[in-house]
């Protein structure tokens, strides 16, 4: 039953973006922000949409392979996983298992927990290896011959973040990530000298860092090319850097939100998430529903009064911005705050769901 809820919700959360990018595509055009929340969005989903279409696929995925250190010599005792958060069902355990002593390992699975993730193995001296795996086939799912994996232990590569104000004062406290093209590889708030460490094996390929707090607003890095940039012959994204970066908080828009009904009645404990932001000097919107989507740190809920105040809005966004309302008992399931009109208020009412169609209901 608790699969069969995270498919639901996945299902709806796709439906949700389609409709989204079309009505937006209606009135603006196909922007490059609305291309890439849906491509990004999409690209990450996908996989599970076809589950949820497909929610009886019996079929158990066997991988296997071996963990070798530097010098290529077996490793003993080494983890070997597959987070569960990477498959979207946070209720279950990391899929995993240790190296025998030959660095042997096997793993078997639902076929949907292991095909497209990411393979990771650790070992007690914290080296470190990933492996991205080969993604299903979204028509016709069917077993992959995945039984001579080689994960090489390396020492982890060090990220190093830096959050300062506009006056270049530490900031600490401030809510901080790091992620590739879908995958989180690191969240965290900073020191009190306004910094934190991130290590991750090697050869990831990180897209995106961002930092926020209360108060301070928000800063982010894409590194990314710009969607018009993409099929350039010879167009390359710049490279995640190797020395500390510093992101800049450069001071907050607060959004108070009010939800109430349609009698104008306060509602109480509702949850709202936002979506991307965007800064006018980066190529593309940083994603916060994909880098915070286990942690849920972003998401806040209305109090007595039906308000609550997103205190770390940053000043630089000027374009919509989208809320998702957690509660699927009202509608609409999503809220736009337009910064240049709203001001920093933003009072919506919300409606209960209609009851399904009596043929949609299940017995």
């Amino acid at each position: 039953m608790k699969t069969s809820f995270h498919l639901l919700k996945t299902s709806h959360i796709m439906s949700q973006l389609i409709t989204v990018f079309l009505r937006a595509s209606n009135r603006v055009g196909r922007s490059p922000f609305a291309m890439h929340l849906l491509l990004l969005s999409l690209t990450l989903l996908a996989p599970l949409q076809s589950r949820a279409d497909n929610p009886r696929t019996p079929l158990q995925q066997t991988i296997q392979g071996t963990v070798v250190d530097q010098q290529n010599q077996p490793v003993a005792g080494a983890r070997v996983f597959i987070e569960s958060r990477d498959w979207f069902e946070l209720d279950l355990p990391n899929l995993e298992t240790t190296t025998d002593a030959q660095g042997r390992f096997k793993l078997t699975d639902d076929l949907w927990h292991i095909q497209g993730q990411t393979l990771q193995a650790r070992d007690s001296q914290n080296r470190m290896a990933q492996l991205s795996l080969p993604g299903p086939s979204l028509r016709e799912p069917k077993l992959l011959e995945l039984n001579d994996l080689r994960l090489q232990l390396t020492p982890p590569k060090r990220i190093e973040l830096e959050v300062v104000d506009a006056k270049g004062k530490p900031v600490p406290a401030a809510l901080t990530g790091i992620m590739a093209l879908t995958k989180t590889w690191g969240i965290g708030k900073t020191d009190s000298a306004g910094k934190i460490t991130f290590q991750i094996p090697p050869d990831v390929d990180l897209k995106y860092a961002v930092a926020l707090r209360d108060g301070y607003g928000a800063d982010y890095r894409a590194y990314r090319l710009k969607l018009e940039d993409k099929y350039k012959p010879g167009a390359k994204p710049a490279k995640f850097p190797d020395h500390p970066l510093r992101l800049t908080l450069a001071g907050a828009q607060p959004l108070k939100i009010k939800l109430e009904s349609a009698e104008g009645k306060p509602l109480s404990g509702i949850g709202l998430e936002p979506q991307s932001v965007w800064k006018p000097d980066q190529p593309l919107p940083m994603p916060l529903p994909l880098m915070f989507y286990v942690t849920r740190q972003l998401e806040q809920t209305t109090d007595n009064a039906g308000t609550t105040v997103f205190a770390w809005l940053p000043h630089w966004q000027k374009q919509r911005i989208y809320f998702w309302v957690k509660n699927r008992e009202y509608i609409p399931h999503r809220i736009a705050y337009e910064p240049s009109k709203d001001k920093g208020t933003l009072t919506v009412q919300l409606t209960p769901k209609p009851p399904a169609p009596e043929q949609d209901r299940k017995p």
